[in-house]
């Protein structure tokens, strides 16, 4: 009997929806489902996503209460196999949106699942970030801005969440008005990253029930 199809949570974090992370975001659920995974896109801004962290929202708190929309995102993620973050660079770091969903969301999910290591909210997960910047790789790097990132928000969030495996790709020099050839050269590295996740997730997702 086949497993259940390997689902992916897509989160968009850009405030144009037509923006190149937008197209990014599509490209990584077609994929997705021609692998007949099954997969949803929560566009942050479209769905007016409150970032802001509420004082009763903090884990641990006395009056720790938090609202049932972000509970609602906690069932979501602990359906998710594969989380793809899309976001633009902007100062040196991921927009102030989707900060506020990891604070607000994934940092409620850890306290929503336990505090026991197996409990993490993304075990058994697989943590993808797709980020576009303006700027060239190279000038990124000799800033320190791809290794903070490597650190802050792959490593750390793999290992205190509990990460089944952290993948990053980095789309630079994205800008306006460049040309449909480049765009789709762009768009073709999403789609191999994400011919290769899918068939890494769903070799795991057999190999787990077969092991049952």
């Amino acid at each position: 009997m086949a497993p259940p199809a390997v689902h992916h949570t897509i989160v968009l974090a850009h405030p144009d929806q037509d923006s190149f992370c937008a197209s990014v975001a599509r490209c990584w659920l077609e994929r997705a489902q021609k692998h007949h995974q099954t997969g949803t896109v929560l566009d942050l801004y479209a769905e007016g996503f409150d970032p802001i962290l509420k004082a009763n929202e903090r884990p641990g708190k006395p009056d720790y209460a938090p609202p049932p929309e972000i509970l609602a995102e906690c069932d979501r993620l602990a359906r998710t196999d594969v989380l793809v973050l899309v976001y633009p660079m902007w100062f040196g770091s991921m927009p102030a949106m989707l900060k506020g969903y990891l604070e607000r969301v994934l940092g409620n999910a850890a306290r929503y699942v336990g505090d026991e290591p197996h409990e993490r909210p993304l075990n058994g997960t697989r943590l993808v970030q797709i980020s576009t910047s303006s700027t060239s790789s190279a000038w990124l790097a000799e800033k320190g801005v791809e290794s903070a990132m490597h650190t802050l928000f792959d490593r750390y969030l793999s290992d205190v969440l509990g990460a089944e495996r952290a993948y990053r790709l980095a789309l630079d020099n994205i800008v306006d008005g460049m040309s449909a050839d480049r765009g789709a050269m762009e768009l073709e590295k999403v789609r191999q990253t994400a011919d290769r996740i899918c068939a890494d997730a769903n070799a795991a997702r057999w190999a787990q029930a077969q092991s049952r």
